[in-house]
């Protein structure tokens, strides 16, 4: 499915057969290693089509995804940025208890990509939700961020001043 996902195309179709992405979800539950991989990957690309989006969302992916962090599994960050995009998939994510301390940790000790992703996700839910802003900050974004802007890694520097004006100016659209 990846394959073919990933032609513009297809996602649209893929996303409105009943059921495809619902069996990726449970392949990111029940898989193994490999398998949670592609279904995560896949996702990723259906997903780049925003209707897509709340198809994830209503089959229950957020939190699953978020659990799948713990294991360092890089495309589901990248799915949750992907997801935050609509205000369903904001509202979803920041129902998830602990979620801020799992993406921290994500900045904390991911790949460049996943720090990426953490930093574009962190933002969007922080610009959404003034509380969600006020539990960043307490769990030391601020700080990571600071350090962040030194990386040599532009788009993490860029994501990480982005995130550092949220958290100072608090902008929330919610």
């Amino acid at each position: 499915m990846t394959s073919l996902a990933v032609v513009e195309v297809n996602k649209a179709t893929i996303g409105e057969y009943p059921g495809a992405i619902r069996a990726l979800v449970r392949l990111l539950i029940a898989g193994k290693g490999r398998e949670k991989k592609e279904a995560a990957t896949a996702l990723y690309a259906i997903c780049s089509f925003a209707d897509n989006q709340r198809r994830a969302i209503d089959c229950g992916a957020v939190p699953i995804l978020i659990g799948l962090l713990d294991s360092g599994l890089v495309r589901a960050i990248e799915v949750l940025g992907l997801l935050v995009k609509c205000k369903e998939g904001r509202e979803e994510v920041i129902k998830v208890n602990g979620c801020v301390k799992v993406l921290v940790e994500v900045l904390r000790n991911g790949s460049t990509r996943g720090v990426q992703y953490g930093l574009f996700t962190l933002n969007c839910l922080c610009n959404y939700s003034e509380s969600f802003c006020f539990e960043a900050r307490n769990e030391g974004v601020l700080e990571i961020c600071m350090g962040l802007v030194e990386e040599e890694n532009e788009k993490v520097k860029r994501y990480a001043s982005r995130l550092i004006r949220t958290l100072r100016g608090n902008h929330a659209i919610g």
